[in-house]
């Protein structure tokens, strides 16, 4: 049926490859045995035609010819009827690139002269036509939020061998709260700037090989503080393929990295904080480690050793001997298909002293279901040694990538940690291993006294250029409580909005309250201006 051949047609090309857009159509579809409906695009008339498809030999593709799409070609009806609407007119050189990628840049200007070609039409009571306009608006909303949740993840490296961002920012404390008990002061503190400069660099070395380079000053613009270059600010990593025969290569990977590093916040000279809600932020670097990943009887498996503390000598405090299997399961009966993800932890800290000293081992499952693209679920859970269920954590996380075709996405996530679940004074730095909330702190075990922790993140994409966003972290007592009573207690949350202002400029504003009731200040806000560049 011609009345939903527009809309095929845009499917087909989305899967199909690359195009070329002209701002000015000015193709007229001839016109054949059926009604005809008059569109108006940019002050210029074209004639589309609505009616059932004529035999294949009778097929009239105009004046518009591509030396690449012949006319026997299965998708050249659905490329010459976007020709006909002026959505794309190919590429000087007469082709079409049919097989080429497509970015998502393009596809929503594609999508967008579509269903501006369509929603001028004249006649207003055809359903197919109302139809095609309304799933089209939809599936552009959709491709809004999947380009703004795609700008905030890293360039491939491969595209720019250096690459890099710097972002600045001013904050205020205090600004609405004024709850300062010290020395009775109420004012608004601040201003404080900060800085923070990442670059990384990469190098193939040979074909199969390749060096990373990356610097990260972390806190270090923060005060005027400084870090150590070659033991904090620097981390190296290298990487490599090697053909053994087995099922597929076998990748190796080397870094050499401080590993996580934790930020401490410090007072002003009154004793005020200023930014109290940026203390424990974790800055997720490498270990010191080396990692060994193929493919096994259909599995994805990696085993390798990690250096996870080391002395200020260099000495090694905590090892860990790391193996992961993961297999993607077929869905069957009601199930959908699921990754599975399994991980065992060896932890030992100097097994060469006498007495030796503790260890742990942890085992961790990760479940990890896709019901449709736009919605993803992980199920976590990961015990170590000890009693059940103290010895215990449990997590669950929903992804959603704009469900509702509204231009909203959101991350949920509920994490439950038992007492014995992180070994006792960091002996092993296990904190990672429960994970981190929403603002990149450690969700830890309560100081040994169990902790539950939900956190949430929320997108809302005004334009491809213009978001509202926020994001909360809520710690519960194991038994759900929050209460002065539990030191680990606390409510984060804050809000905003980011603004793409110039190509790879981003302007955010966040206005943050963190609420902590056992403290001496119960609450305290945050209100941050930071201004971002990529190169």
């Amino acid at each position: 049926m011609r009345k939903f051949l527009l809309f095929f047609g845009l499917m087909m090309i989305l899967c199909w490859g690359c195009f070329a857009l002209e701002t000015t159509p000015e193709v007229i579809v001839p016109t054949v045995e059926a009604r005809t409906i008059a569109v108006t695009v940019e002050a210029k008339t074209i004639t589309a035609t609505v009616e059932k498809p004529l035999p294949k030999t009778e097929v009239s593709y105009g004046t518009k010819k591509f030396r690449d799409v012949p006319d026997d070609h299965w998708a050249a009806s659905s490329v010459y009827d976007l020709v006909n609407l002026g959505v794309t007119q190919g590429y000087p050189d007469g082709t079409f690139r049919g097989n080429n990628n497509i970015t998502r840049y393009e596809t929503a200007m594609f999508l967008s002269k579509l269903a501006n070609a369509i929603g001028q039409s004249g006649d207003r009571t055809d359903m197919a036509i109302e139809k095609v306009r309304d799933d089209l608006r939809a599936e552009i909303r959709s491709l809004r939020a999947e380009i703004a949740e795609l700008k905030r993840m890293p360039e491939e490296e491969e595209e720019k061998p250096f690459s890099g961002s710097y972002s600045t920012s001013i904050m205020f404390g205090n600004l609405i709260t004024r709850n300062t008990s010290i020395e009775g002061e109420y004012a608004p503190i601040g201003p404080l700037y900060r800085y923070r400069l990442m670059t990384s660099f990469s190098k193939k070395v040979t074909g199969n090989a390749k060096v990373k380079v990356n610097i990260d000053t972390m806190d270090s613009g923060f005060g005027g503080g400084s870090s150590n270059l070659s033991t904090k600010i620097l981390d190296v990593e290298g990487a490599m393929k090697l053909d053994l025969g087995l099922e597929a290569p076998v990748d190796v990977k080397v870094t050499s990295g401080p590993g996580p590093v934790v930020h401490t916040e410090e007072a002003d000279a009154s004793g005020n904080y200023i930014a109290r809600s940026e203390n424990n932020v974790v800055y997720v670097r490498p270990y010191n480690s080396i990692m060994f990943s193929s493919k096994l009887f259909g599995m994805g498996t990696s085993v390798g050793y990690m250096a996870r503390r080391l002395s200020a000598f260099g000495e090694v405090e905590v090892n860990q001997i790391k193996v992961v299997l993961d297999y993607n399961f077929p869905g069957a009966l009601f199930l959908p298909s699921f990754k599975l993800n399994t991980n065992v932890d060896q932890l030992f800290s100097k097994p060469q002293a006498d007495p030796a000293g503790p260890s742990d081992t942890k085992y961790t499952f990760d479940f990890a279901f896709t019901p449709s693209q736009k919605l993803k679920t992980d199920l976590i859970y990961s015990f170590g040694e000890g009693e059940a269920p103290h010895n215990s954590m449990f997590g669950l996380e929903v992804n959603s990538m704009d469900v509702w075709e509204t231009g909203t996405t959101f991350r949920v996530k509920y994490t439950k940690v038992g007492t014995d679940y992180l070994y006792e004074n960091d002996a092993l730095s296990e904190d990672l291993f429960a994970g981190l909330d929403v603002f990149n702190r450690y969700i830890g075990n309560g100081n040994g006294a169990g902790v539950v922790d939900i956190w949430g993140e929320v997108t809302q994409v005004v334009t491809e250029n213009f978001r509202f966003l926020s994001r909360a972290d809520w710690r519960l007592a194991p038994d759900n409580s929050y209460d002065s009573d539990y030191p680990q207690c606390s409510l984060m949350i804050d809000g905003g909005f980011d603004w793409d202002i110039a190509t790879d400029t981003l302007l955010e504003v966040l206005y943050c309250v963190e609420s902590i009731p056992s403290a001496a200040d119960p609450s305290t806000d945050l209100t941050k201006v930071n201004l971002s560049f990529k190169f």
